[in-house]
């Protein structure tokens, strides 16, 4: 229902695609319209039936907006001479062109009469159009036409920093005088604000960055240990800190996308899950341990799978161990998880419409480094998926824009450690860098891109209207068969592997540990992903459909988060190349 009659000037917002249009004039007999869409960036006015607007906001296709924020209002004796002057020289050429309407509007008689009018004055062509741009835009008043001095100062730009020369306003008497804020420094800011517990408040988010980054930080090269010495100067104000996280929007919830209306035009090709490809990057911030923060454990590397008709980060998984299939692989595992049970346990709650993924492709893009030895066979015969192999140009990917602005990267062959830091290095574990991570997929799939929607949006869009050729299989299900295989040990204290004990309800139905101290210990085969031990299965060779859910016991619940790259002992071969993808799907038995 119409609410109100349009009129000229009015604004009508669209979601789809998303703009905002001015009526710039209106036929007396209300049989057409001309509308100029105020984001444009030429004077391109476009003729419609006025009908058809109406239709649109009766029909909630388009919305009357009751306010013009577009519009121009000053306090006319505030303004300086100099602006009331140039107002005043614009609003005399913008006067005579419109007031031959609806000639103006129309793009060959347009260009005749700012032809013929600069031909008269001597004024330049861009010139003209910059004026009626900006008129039409804001509100067709002769303020409309007042320069742009309130944006001088590359007001709403980053100013590059310059060594030796302070930014910003100048300190009060007494006060530091500041540092300058450069990319590494926002990095460190977005970092500590990303990371930080759930629910800190920004004081509390500072002290703790200044605590942990602004110090002096070295390694021990003797003992891997992180030295930490006080840095009292050439740390940011609180200011500044409040300052970049509002220009970077680090702490403003994530806006999630409204869907594409059903007859929007998508230019790629396919529908979600008909492929994912499957990259990695070497992150450059050396991670502490998580049982002793004063040890280096290494540069982690980033493996993300993300839908190729989208672009949609459909899973991702962070190791510290050496790149392989093996911790590649469990990328995909995390595309079948419960994305909103998977963040909250990692500190990080979400909605779930934030992260719908839950699915496997039918295809799946490996690059060269990451290619499986048995060519994805599991895969295929668990899962119906087929791996291919591919040379994608990953330094390319979208995904990529989101997490280096946050840490830097690197070749996925850099070296793991490095004996000197850098400003990101010897804070984080990899439970505060997941996090981080995450944020950098969720920022990734909810923001609408330059020149397109968001990921996100493309994923439900191709999900409603082309169907999908995903695949759906009970979460734990793909996680176990996906875990890496490693020999355990049953010992009388638990099923050992790394120092950490196992049980689970067959060995204490079957009495094994009992047996153990009896007769002595053998070796069984647990799927386990070594930096989340609370996954564990033991497989049953006598019952290869049958794996049984393991738990840690309390003897063994001091090592829990240790991951294998934070044990100094070696780690034992599984039973065969990828033996933990020479299995077919099973069932659990509690």
């Amino acid at each position: 229902m119409l609410l109100r009659t349009l009129l000229r000037n009015d604004l009508l917002q669209y979601e789809s695609p998303r703009r905002i249009v001015r009526i710039l004039w209106i036929a007396p007999d209300r049989s057409s319209a001309y509308v100029f869409d105020v984001a444009a960036r030429s004077c391109e006015a476009q003729q419609v039936r006025l009908a058809t607007l109406e239709d649109d906001v009766a029909t909630g296709r388009a919305t009357w907006l009751a306010e013009d924020p577009y519009l121009v209002a000053a306090d006319q004796a505030a303004l300086p001479p100099r602006h009331v002057e140039l107002r005043d020289r614009a609003w005399q050429i913008v006067a005579e062109l419109t007031a031959q309407e609806p000639g103006i509007y129309q793009a060959r008689r347009r260009g005749q009469l700012i032809a013929a009018y600069t031909a008269q004055h001597g004024v330049s062509h861009p010139t003209v159009y910059r004026y009626l741009r900006r008129y039409w835009q804001r509100g067709q008043t002769p303020n409309a036409l007042l320069p742009d001095y309130g944006n001088s100062g590359a007001r709403g730009k980053i100013r590059a920093s310059t060594a030796g020369i302070q930014r910003g306003r100048p300190r009060k008497d007494g006060a530091p005088p500041g540092v300058n804020v450069d990319v590494a420094m926002r990095r460190i800011f977005r970092v500590a604000a990303t990371t930080g517990a759930a629910r800190q408040s920004r004081r509390a988010l500072y002290d703790a960055m200044l605590r942990d980054f602004f110090c002096r930080r070295a390694t021990d090269v003797a003992t891997g240990r992180v030295i930490r010495a006080a840095q009292p100067e050439g740390a940011p104000s609180f200011g500044q800190f409040g300052y970049w996280l509002e220009q970077d929007k680090v702490l403003q919830a994530l806006v999630r996308p409204l869907p594409l209306p059903p007859d929007a035009a998508v230019a790629q090709t396919g529908k979600p899950g008909a492929a994912f490809r499957l990259d990695a990057v070497r992150a450059d911030v050396q991670l502490v341990h998580r049982a002793e923060r004063d040890r280096v454990a290494g540069r982690p590397v980033v493996y993300v799978a993300s839908d190729i008709f989208s672009g949609m980060i459909a899973g991702l998984y962070v190791s510290l161990e050496e790149p392989s299939w093996q911790q590649a692989v469990l990328a995909l595992a995390h595309c079948a998880a419960d994305k909103v049970r998977a963040c909250t346990r990692l500190g990080r709650p979400i909605a779930g419409a934030d992260w719908p993924c839950r699915h496997l492709p039918e295809l799946l893009v490996v690059p060269g480094a990451l290619r499986p030895l048995d060519g994805g066979g599991a895969l295929r015969n668990n899962f119906g998926v087929r791996c291919i192999s591919g040379t994608p140009e990953s330094e390319t990917l979208p995904w990529r824009a989101a997490l280096a602005r946050r840490c830097e990267l690197l070749p996925l062959q850099a070296a793991a450690i490095d004996t000197q830091l850098g400003p990101l290095d010897g804070v984080l574990d990899i439970d505060q860098f997941t996090r981080l991570v995450i944020d950098a997929a969720l920022e990734h799939n909810l923001q609408p891109a330059a020149d397109g929607p968001a990921p996100l949006q493309l994923w439900e869009w191709g999900m409603r209207q082309r169907g999908a050729a995903l695949k759906q299989y009970r979460e734990d299900l793909v996680h176990c068969l996906l875990l890496p295989v490693h020999e355990a040990l049953v010992t009388p204290e638990g099923i050992r592997l790394h120092d950490t004990y196992f049980s689970c309800s067959r060995a204490i139905e079957e009495r094994w540990f009992e047996r153990a101290r009896l007769r002595g210990r053998w070796t069984v085969r647990l799927a386990c992903d070594l930096a989340d031990v609370d996954s564990a299965y033991l497989l049953d060779p006598a019952a290869p459909l049958q794996f049984h859910r393991c738990h840690v016991t309390e003897r063994g619940s001091g090592h829990r988060p240790l991951a294998v790259a934070q044990v100094a002992l070696p780690v034992p071969a599984p039973a065969g190349p990828y033996a933990s993808y020479q299995r077919v799907v099973g069932g659990f038995v509690s």
